[in-house]
């Protein structure tokens, strides 16, 4: 089998660690409850032939928790090198036959606002992986053949970034098996294995935070026909602390230390 970027650059290194989020006792509490919710996996929902076109890739909104889904389904046939392959009208049989082997997604983080997460949460397919990268802006513009401009790429499927829950096609893995590092083809846990964020190969080093703005995906699958289901989560960005709240907590934190100091030497 042939993939894209597969040995382009380095071995995978998490790059990301989870965003954390602060604020006021109200606010943290919210997000807290928003941060149970948005790592529940997405409902699987009607696959989506998503554009074909990096200069006209289709637009995805949020839902009313901040998520950005994905629902899309890529196939051969291609042409041309691995990295730089021609999707061609498919022809092969699929249902439905008008999928093809890219798969093209932008959407928008508003102002305060981060992406959070890119959660892999469904993947069926005869193929044991397929292929993620994404950039920012809203058309895709990086250098397929070498990967430059993506702020971060992985393989996903049951080879590299594992799913939360598989269809029918695979025979590996299952409840006993599991899923393997893409690039080592060592068993490891789903756990913690489903975040892009924090299981990447990148071709350049990706900030802690990745804010609001918009973001292009690259998809593709040219070894066989692979149905995903992606989920991209936003977060409100802490709000801080006011001017005012700082400095009078600084002064009672103040006046406490006096109080302390002053029963201590009495």
């Amino acid at each position: 089998m042939a993939y894209p970027l597969k040995s382009l650059f380095g071995p995978a290194a998490p790059l990301l660690t989870p965003i954390t989020t602060g604020g006021r006792a109200v606010a943290a509490t919210a997000l807290a409850a928003l941060a149970v919710v948005a790592q529940q996996p997405a409902a699987t929902a009607a696959v989506t032939d998503y554009s074909n076109n990096p200069s006209a890739p289709d637009s995805v909104s949020a839902d009313s928790l901040g998520r950005y889904i994905f629902d899309g389904q890529v196939a051969q046939p291609s042409s041309g090198p691995v990295n730089t392959a021609t999707c061609l009208s498919d022809t092969s049989g699929s249902t439905p036959a008008s999928y093809n082997c890219a798969d093209y997604i932008t959407i928008n983080i508003p102002t305060g606002f981060t992406l959070s997460r890119i959660n892999l949460d469904y993947y069926d397919s005869a193929d044991d992986r397929a292929f993620i990268g994404f950039q920012s802006g809203a058309q895709f513009t990086a250098n397929q053949a070498t990967g430059a401009g993506l702020l971060a790429f992985n393989h996903f499927g049951w080879r590299g970034l594992c799913a939360t829950s598989y269809g029918t096609n695979p025979t590996t893995p299952n409840a006993n098996y599991n899923c393997f590092n893409g690039l080592t083809n060592v068993q490891v846990s789903n756990t913690g294995t489903t975040n892009l964020l924090t299981q990447l190969n990148s071709a350049s080093p990706i900030p802690g935070t990745l804010g609001s703005g918009d973001y292009t995906f690259w998809i593709q699958q040219i070894s066989g026909n692979s149905r995903y289901t992606i989920t991209v989560q936003s977060t409100p960005t802490p709000a801080p602390l006011p001017v005012i709240g700082a400095a009078a907590a600084f002064g009672w934190s103040r006046r406490l230390r006096r109080r302390l100091r002053a029963t201590s030497l009495g």
